[in-house]
């Protein structure tokens, strides 16, 4: 405090020092304007009126100038600007100085000055002029040291002495105030550490003015439990964000009036907001529109609990919306955002897995409780009728294990076991013996089958593409027409082997196509129940096809057959 009294009456002398100086400097250069004006004013009037007694005009300024070299510079103007007569240059290539100010005064009013700067030479040129009789104008120069020049001759003894008043003044300041304000920095020391829980309080009373004891030790034990608080307040506030970080739940924090306070990373995904941005006080309406707030009703109207369902870049997320209360009072609203679209996706799969498998059991098992309750009831009247009755039995019974097992079948490769054994694979060895085996149905079916397989080797797992070309061969020539043809291919394009099964069957109509790898799914469905198709060849295709990171593409034209085509990695 002493200090602060001393360093500002130490700038208050400094500061009127140098205004001291500065108007010193002005009124002397002031004072020399003056006179120098006075100077130029009656040297004109003597140059004049010498002009005016001497015939050599000329003549007489060449002595006036010679006699005052260095000092004074004339020049004579005629009325057109030109120059008559110069003393320090060559009057012919001189300007014309009709628009000088001191030239056109001195034509307008009979005399005329002017002063100007030269930032060349740091000096003041100082201008006079009469109109002398005859119309031309005498013109008188003198050179003088410019305001700034004078500041500088009177700056080294100006710091000299502001410097030396500097030194005593602070040294004088720290001198008193050392003392006096000793007592006042331990104090200030003490609340300097309140509320950093990194650094610890003095345990003992510091040495301060008797005055200031029961302030300092009041300041010391609210430090203490400031200090305590905030280390608890810090370790539940990274507890929270911790939890709110790691959930996979995105969740938001808002006002009453929808303003958002705060959310988790997560919920910064979700919204698409980029990881960095601070949101804090925007409208979460307007960040998320596709919420139906209407419903919601923000504010004292909140309800209690709210649920909507709604799509996000493409994902279905469930969102929730409760009311916080602080003190009985409405603080604000949470919202939280579920992502629900793999687990409808499950149960939307389940619940048509569990209607197909039901359709597709209860045919069979109705044909087999038919027969076998006809059986039991005595109804046919010759033992072939028996035979006739259980043949159909066992035809169903093998249709409903056919179906059982495909399932399993399907439900094994749905499991996507990573421990599953890839190697090189020459599917023309497959595509081979599958063609010999199936031989006997191609002939009775009147189907050609016409190979064209590349020595190409895939890299992936034997037994499950010998499934997938079966799957494919069978279903080609099963539906295909009497006399008709399937064509397989293998061939290499870019980085993947294509392998093409076409025939010339029945088709798929257009409308059908993007369903026939689902489930159970069957395009015509009295053919595939008669050709003992279960619905479930075209669904394992596709997943051993998934299961090879490959892709499979279909063509297909009703009443002119089906193109088939599998990518898969070539072996390296």
């Amino acid at each position: 405090m002493k200090k602060r009294i001393y360093l500002s009456l130490l700038a208050i002398g400094l500061t009127c020092m140098v205004m001291a100086l500065v108007i010193s400097g002005w009124i002397f250069w002031r004072s020399a304007q003056e006179q120098a004006a006075v100077e130029m004013e009656s040297a004109v009037a003597m140059i004049s009126a010498g002009m005016a007694r001497d015939p050599d005009t000329k003549g007489y300024l060449q002595q006036v100038a010679d006699a005052e070299k260095g000092a004074l510079r004339i020049t004579w103007i005629n009325t057109d600007g030109s120059i008559k007569f110069e003393s320090d240059y060559d009057a012919a290539k001189m300007e014309n100085h009709l628009q000088r100010p001191e030239v056109q005064q001195a034509f307008a009013y009979g005399t005329g000055s002017a002063v100007r700067e030269s930032a060349t030479i740091e000096k003041a040129l100082y201008y006079s002029a009469k109109k002398l009789p005859d119309g031309t104008v005498l013109r008188v120069s003198l050179q003088r040291a410019t305001l700034y020049s004078h500041f500088l001759a009177l700056l080294p003894m100006a710091l000299l002495l502001l410097i030396l008043a500097g030194i005593c003044c602070i040294r004088a300041s720290r001198m008193l105030t050392a003392s006096l304000l000793s007592p006042l920095r331990k104090t200030a020391r003490v609340m300097e550490n309140i509320g950093t829980p990194s650094q610890q309080l003095p345990q003992e009373m510091p040495h301060v003015y008797r005055e200031l004891r029961p302030l300092v030790q009041k300041i010391m034990d609210q430090s203490n439990y400031i200090n305590h608080t905030i280390q608890i307040l810090e370790r539940e506030r990274n507890t929270v964000r911790i939890i709110l970080e790691n959930l996979r739940e995105g969740v938001i924090l808002t006002d009453k009036a929808g303003k958002i306070l705060a959310l988790n990373t997560c919920a910064k995904d979700i919204l698409q907001i980029r990881r960095m941005m601070t949101v804090s006080g925007l409208s979460f309406e307007k960040i998320f529109p596709g919420v139906e707030w209407d419903q919601i009703k923000m504010g004292e109207d909140l309800p209690m609990a709210y649920t909507q369902k709604l799509v996000k870049n493409d994902r279905l997320y469930q969102l929730t919306v409760r009311p916080i209360y602080k003190e009985e009072n409405l603080y604000g609203a949470l919202f939280i955002l579920y992502d629900i679209t793999e687990s409808e996706h499950r149960e939307q799969l389940r619940r048509e897995f569990t209607s197909n498998v039901s359709h597709e059991l209860k045919t069979p098992l109705t044909s087999i409780s038919g027969f076998a309750e006809m059986l039991s009831a005595g109804l046919y009247e010759e033992e072939k009728d028996v035979k006739h009755f259980g043949k159909l039995i066992q035809q169903e019974s093998q249709r409903l294990l056919r179906l059982i097992e495909g399932i399993i079948h399907l439900t094994k490769i749905e499991e996507h076991k990573p421990n599953i054994e890839m190697t090189s694979v020459k599917l023309d060895t497959i595509v081979e013996e599958i063609v010999n085996f199936m031989e006997p149905v191609t002939q009775e079916k009147h189907v050609t089958i016409h190979r064209k397989m590349g020595d190409l080797a895939v890299f992936g797992n034997n037994g499950m593409l010998r499934e997938l070309c079966m799957n494919l061969i069978d279903n080609a020539v099963k539906y295909n027409r009497s006399g008709g043809h399937v064509y397989i291919t293998l061939q290499q394009e870019g980085n993947k082997a294509a392998f093409t099964v076409r025939d010339t069957g029945i088709g798929i109509p257009e409308d059908k196509q993007k369903r026939v790898f689902e489930r159970f799914y069957r395009a015509d469905a009295s053919r595939n129940k008669k050709n003992g198709g279960s619905g479930l060849g075209l669904s394992i295709v596709k997943h051993i096809v998934e299961q090879h990171h490959g892709q499979i593409n279909l063509e297909s034209k009703e009443g002119e057959g089906t193109k088939i085509t599998v990518y898969l990695t070539l072996a390296t």
